[in-house]
């Protein structure tokens, strides 16, 4: 597939180039980092000695009427609302409403001004974690080829419009001259202290990925504005990000991605994904403040001097078709392009259907090939086959203690003929 057909089919959510396939060469496991095959499938991702099931997984559709051809995120609202909100690719934001057996949509509105071009669009959303009381919800948008933006907004489910109206942007992050709509505004959320958090790519620049004083390839951490609207809106900075001194720039909290689109945040850490440009995908874990990896000096996992002030992928595996990761997949599609995704991790509670069998483990998987695996958030062992579905895109925690996955509708991503799925994620033995 060339670069000119990939750029018209690129993937609606991550600009993921062709770069390698097959032709990156066999898969080289380096160390704990590159997760390789397994093949005793009781053992692998249970706690060594036991004989506990590994998570394996099916994704159930649910009936739905949200009407969106590309949904891009999927969250719900603090508190066991059953509430949830999807995201549009072509800038559609609704509200869902999670009932027996299925999801019943309660309106929306179309964000004006959406920038939608290749993997570009409305990408993230995400409620205040003082929702209950203040109606904030955060929506992370692409706005020309150029620049992507935060935004809040104040829920009223009754109006619509209103919610619209009550636009106030937070940040706004631009890649001066940018020649590709690539690389855009990836997964927001919260931190346990209420700082909203960003992933944002390089918008295909490469050198501000490593460059401190830009937001570019970085995970920004800001708090935003929460005064009620009509507000100016922007952020202020904690005083432990890494740069909040002035050094560089100061939203900035880690740095040196590509196309760092999806990620997830839980107990203090973030698993981010990276998409790759030539031989690796990446999941990247970040722990502390001022980490950087690499991008666009390195790539994947390396040794020697080359690789000295950058943290190492959490798990990063090959482009080959023959590639362990396809070949555990049963269901595997057959694909030249990659891009690499981070799901969930599930938070325990009295409802848990999963009989423990997802907590701390992470999900992960790659779009294009539809491959679903599982890795232990402490990095022991090796990773495992969970799932298969391909362009999955959001995952989010319902009130009933299930996680619900969205995926975009059909392929190509540009025209699509079918609505974006909403799955349950239930055991699969």
């Amino acid at each position: 597939m060339t670069r000119t057909l990939t750029l018209t089919l690129a993937l609606a959510l991550a600009a993921c180039d062709d770069g390698g396939g097959d032709a990156a060469g066999p898969f080289r496991p380096i160390g704990q980092t590159d997760a390789g095959a397994t093949t005793d499938a009781r053992v692998d991702g249970a706690d060594e000695g036991t004989s506990a099931l590994p998570l394996r997984l099916r994704l159930v559709p649910i009936e739905q009427d949200s009407g969106a051809l590309r949904i891009t995120d999927i969250t719900f609202a603090p508190g066991g609302d059953s509430r949830f909100l999807v995201t549009d690719k072509d800038g559609e934001v609704i509200l869902m409403q999670l009932e027996v057996g299925r999801a019943r949509r309660l309106g929306g509105f179309q964000v004006p001004g959406t920038w939608i071009d290749s993997d570009a669009g409305l990408i993230a959303a995400a409620f205040d974690p003082d929702f209950a009381e203040n109606g904030f919800f955060y929506l992370g948008l692409s706005t020309s080829q150029e620049t992507n933006v935060i935004r809040r907004y104040t829920l009223d489910p009754d109006d619509f419009a209103a919610s619209l109206a009550s636009e106030v942007e937070i940040i706004s992050i631009t890649g001066p001259r940018s020649p590709r709509s690539w690389h855009n505004v990836g997964s927001i959320g919260f931190t346990d202290e209420g700082y909203l958090w960003a992933l944002f790519g390089d918008k295909v620049l490469d050198e501000p990925a490593l460059d401190v004083q830009s937001p570019l390839g970085s995970l920004v951490r800001i708090i935003p504005d929460r005064r009620p609207f009509p507000t100016e809106g922007g952020y202020t900075v904690p005083d432990d990000n890494p740069y909040a001194d002035g050094s560089g720039h100061p939203a900035v909290y880690a740095k040196g991605f590509r196309s760092p689109w999806k990620g997830h945040y839980v107990d203090g850490r973030w698993f981010t994904s990276d998409v790759g440009l030539d031989t690796f995908e990446e999941v990247n874990l970040i722990d502390r403040p001022g980490l950087s990896f690499g991008w666009p000096a390195v790539e994947g996992p390396c040794e020697g001097d080359a690789c000295m002030g950058y943290a190492p992928p959490f798990v990063s595996w090959g482009r080959s078709g023959s590639h362990p990761f396809v070949r555990e997949d049963p269901e595997a599609t057959a694909s030249r392009l990659r891009s690499a995704w981070v799901g969930w991790q599930y938070r325990p509670n009295d409802l848990d259907p999963y009989g423990g069998r997802w907590d701390d483990v992470i999900t992960f998987g790659d779009a294009f090939v539809g491959y679903i695996r599982a890795q232990r958030t402490d990095g022991q062992g090796s990773s495992w086959h969970v799932a298969h579905h391909t362009f999955v895109t959001g995952w989010s925690q319902g009130p009933d203690g299930f996680v619900y996955v969205t995926a975009l509708g059909t392929w190509p991503v540009d025209a699509p003929v079918a609505p974006s799925p909403i799955m349950r994620a239930v055991l699969a033995d």
